[in-house]
């Protein structure tokens, strides 16, 4: 079942922001680059959606040739990622990879600074009524999802219709940082920092909303070895704990992006059963194999310059060189 978001809504909009969620930034001369930059973005997410597509197209293969260290990791994990395809295919996904990197700078502009009604008619959403059921049962809900390029435009999604809560890693810049709460506070009802559970938790027990995408090697600290892409890889406990404590339900939420239509396709699954269990390690392979699979469809959008294999089992040799 696929649905345009400007035909439907979930739940009444919230009426107040949480301010307290932003702190004020500094305006010094040794950030005004910083501003230079968020002016910048403001402005992208301001144009005419195709001509703001049209400015960062040259992007994508610029990128590619400047990032020299990143490209590097891409290549690393695409190619142990997919053993199965041959050199040619692998280039395929990583310079598409960039490429979408370049787009995702659009489209965070758009949902950061843009319009909201804007963007109504660019996204559709397919399972909404799992979403639904899941908020139905009267428990907190945690919206899995997993580091594409286009996760922004599937938390405006979110935002825009329930009374939703991100969990977000903060920057080190303090001005990109403000500006980048403000836009998603737009949308989002708060803004967890990764290393604050305890207001996760709060929000879950009271029968609220969360996002998270917990696909990132933060280290072997509150982590487990599970496979991902048959690659034993850090995955964080925080997926399975928080439904242990709060009794929340589990309901997976991947967006993609279709080049033929220029539309951005949300799908909402229906939520985990048994979730989670007493096996550790069954639990987050579970989450890696759902996540694995989204990516699979569109390899190009996933975020493949994280190290995501940085932190290894003990004895096992450096992924990366």
């Amino acid at each position: 079942m696929i649905l345009d978001l400007d035909k439907v809504s979930i739940c009444a909009k919230k009426t107040n922001m949480v301010s307290t969620d932003i702190q004020k930034p500094p305006k010094g001369p040794r950030h005004w680059f910083s501003w230079l930059a968020v002016g910048l973005l403001w402005l992208l997410g301001r144009l005419p959606p195709r001509l703001g597509l049209l400015l960062v197209s040259p992007l994508g293969p610029l990128t590619y040739h400047l990032m020299g260290s990143r490209r590097k990791i891409a290549r690393r994990n695409i190619e142990r990622c997919f053993p199965a395809l041959d050199a040619g295919r692998h280039e395929e996904i990583l310079r598409g990879g960039f490429r979408s990197l370049a787009r995702m700078l659009v489209e965070t502009a758009w949902c950061w600074s843009g319009p909201l009604e804007r963007l109504t008619s660019r996204i559709r959403v397919a399972g909404l009524e799992n979403l639904q059921d899941a908020e139905e049962l009267g428990r907190g809900v945690l919206i899995l999802t997993c580091h594409t390029t286009c996760m922004e435009m599937g938390g405006h999604m979110l935002g825009r219709h329930v009374h939703g809560s991100f969990i977000y890693r903060p920057l080190k810049n303090p001005v990109i940082e403000w500006y980048q709460n403000r836009g998603r506070l737009r949308v989002a009802e708060h803004l967890i920092k990764k290393d604050n559970p305890r207001q996760a938790i709060r929000i879950l027990k009271n029968g609220g909303l969360v996002w998270y995408a917990p696909d990132q090697d933060f280290g072997a600290n509150q982590a487990a070895f599970a496979p991902f892409f048959g690659i034993q890889a850090s995955t964080l406990l925080a997926t399975r704990r928080l439904p242990a404590v709060t009794g929340c339900v589990v309901v997976p939420m991947f967006t993609r992006y279709e080049q033929d239509s220029g539309r951005y396709i949300t799908t909402v699954f229906p939520a985990l059963d048994n979730f989670p269990s007493d096996d550790v390690v069954a639990d987050l392979t579970r989450v890696n194999a759902i996540m694995e699979e989204q990516i699979r469809k569109v390899p190009e959008q996933y975020w493949w310059i994280h190290r995501r294999f940085k932190t290894r089992p003990e004895g096992e040799s450096p992924f990366y060189d």
